[in-house]
């Protein structure tokens, strides 16, 4: 039993460190959204003054030009490939924390106690609620202005403070069961660095700030991900 779960908690590891890779991208994504976004609204800024005179010049004719000159300018190329990576990132980080999750259990039933019980349970939860809000925050898009609309960040916010209080949980208890695995010292490591990443996640609301820091935890927790599957391969004999 514990082998089969710590093979499949290695599979977590290999899909997590994909998982983690699509992150920093979707960081970087959301960073080049964000610059889009608020050149969008300058422009619609400056054109509504320039609408509003050409209006009262020439009557409906400046509110069509307006109209077109802000659907051509809208970033309609960002938000669609944000959507795409957000839907790989969500789905991903369900599948890797539930595969983890049960590496977790198994080095439980290697002798690991509770703590390996305490990975599987904030693995699922904290993988499956924090995907899904990721997946629903681009679901119910945000009007900013005419034309332009943005993920809804709150939900994606908390999404990623639910996955942030998954990884400690889960880096916890890669160091408490340190002992039951084949690889203490990959355990250890993998706990802190999971840690670490996982607290870079808290000012993601910040705009840009917040997607640099997202950046550097998934980068860390791609490590993590790296040294788990090899803190259950290794240990999968015991």
């Amino acid at each position: 039993m514990s082998r089969g779960a710590l093979l499949t908690g290695t599979a977590g590891g290999i899909i997590g460190t994909i998982t983690a890779g699509i992150g920093v991208i979707w960081c970087i994504i959301d960073i080049l959204l964000y610059a889009a976004l608020m050149t969008y609204i300058n422009f619609a800024i400056q054109f509504y003054e320039f609408g509003f005179i050409f209006l009262l010049m020439h009557n409906y004719l400046g509110y069509y030009l307006l109209m077109i000159l802000m659907v051509a300018a809208t970033p309609t190329s960002s938000l669609a490939l944000f959507f795409v990576f957000s839907l790989l990132l969500g789905v991903l980080l369900i599948v890797s924390c539930i595969l983890t999750g049960v590496g977790f259990y198994g080095v439980y039933k290697a002798g690991g106690g509770a703590m390996g019980v305490v990975g599987l349970i904030f693995g699922i939860i904290g993988g499956v609620l924090g995907g899904l809000l990721i997946l629903l925050g681009n679901m119910l898009m945000t009007p900013v202005t005419i034309g332009a609309s943005e993920p809804n960040y709150l939900f994606i916010w908390i999404g990623f403070i639910i996955l942030a209080l998954a990884f400690i949980l889960m880096g916890t208890a890669s160091i408490v069961v340190r002992d039951a695995t084949a690889n203490s010292s990959a355990s250890v490591a993998a706990g802190i660095l999971s840690i670490i990443g996982a607290c870079l996640f808290f000012p993601y609301i910040l705009g840009i700030l917040g997607d640099i820091m997202a950046l550097i935890g998934f980068g860390l927790i791609f490590v993590a991900f790296i040294l788990w599957a090899v803190v259950f391969y290794s240990s999968r004999n015991i």
